[in-house]
């Protein structure tokens, strides 16, 4: 049970309308993927089903750099936070291409950020995450355990359901090819961590850009779990500085060596 004074924040997202690309291609138009009478009506169909009469985040889910240049999708949403229906605005990034919203940040355009980086993927570290924090833009990291690869559980034995998104994620030989890159971190992580888990979710939180983290769960031990990690004493400089060696730039799946 929540204590009477916490504050309980409530965040949504929109996909684009669909049919269409998954994710948007720089060819789709914005105002046929983000019409404003469908950006309305999404937001009324989550103001009812959420019981509120504002939303406190609505994030966009996903995004083209293409659209950029002419942000109209945002216009709406402006309006919208005129209006005391929605409070900040955000933007969930395209998985292959994570500095999409760089711009959009410096112009002003987001609140808040949705953004890969993990122990593999590092590249938000570049530039992502400094424009965030020099323009003060809340960051809410996914992914922090390369879909359940980082928690150290996997085994080359281990097998996903048919249809399941990670059946093709970790296909062919990217599942043995994974496995070997985490038992490398293992040596490095030790004793320093409790676990894979904790010391995922704690270099994703490392950054002083970052504002949390949305860690898959599938029960409640472990939602109480990654909840108790922000309760710990932070990952070391030291240990953060050798996982940074570990960054892997998957277009590279099948590199020499890997």
């Amino acid at each position: 049970m929540r204590a009477a004074s916490e504050t309980i924040y409530v965040a949504t997202k929109i996909p684009p309308v669909a049919p269409g690309n998954w994710p948007p291609s720089p060819y789709d138009r914005i105002e046929e993927r983000y019409p404003e009478h469908y950006l309305r009506k999404q937001v009324e169909v989550s103001l009812k089903n959420l019981q509120v009469d504002c939303l406190d985040l609505l994030q966009l889910h996903t995004w083209t750099r293409a659209w950029n240049r002419n942000p109209t999708a945002l216009e709406v949403l402006r309006t919208l936070k005129k209006e005391g229906k929605v409070s900040s605005i955000g933007i969930s990034t395209p998985e292959q291409d994570q500095n999409s919203l760089v711009d959009l940040m410096r112009d002003g355009w987001l609140d808040a950020v949705q953004v890969i980086y993990n122990i593999f993927e590092q590249e938000p570290a570049a530039e992502f995450l400094p424009v965030a924090q020099e323009k003060q833009v809340g960051v809410i990291v996914r992914v922090a355990f390369d879909e359940g690869s980082l928690t150290g559980k996997f085994t080359e034995q281990t097998r996903f359901s048919p249809g399941e998104f990670r059946a093709n994620y970790f296909s062919g030989d990217r599942l043995a090819l994974t496995i070997r890159r985490v038992e490398k971190i293992k040596v490095v992580v030790g004793s320093a961590e409790p676990d894979m888990a904790t010391a995922a979710l704690k270099f994703a939180l490392k950054p002083s850009a970052v504002s949390t983290v949305i860690p898959g769960m599938r029960s409640i031990q472990q939602a109480q779990m990654n909840c108790g990690v922000s309760d710990q004493s932070p990952m070391s400089g030291d240990l953060e500085r050798a996982l940074r060696d570990h960054a892997w730039q998957r277009g590279n799946w099948y590199k020499p060596n890997a």
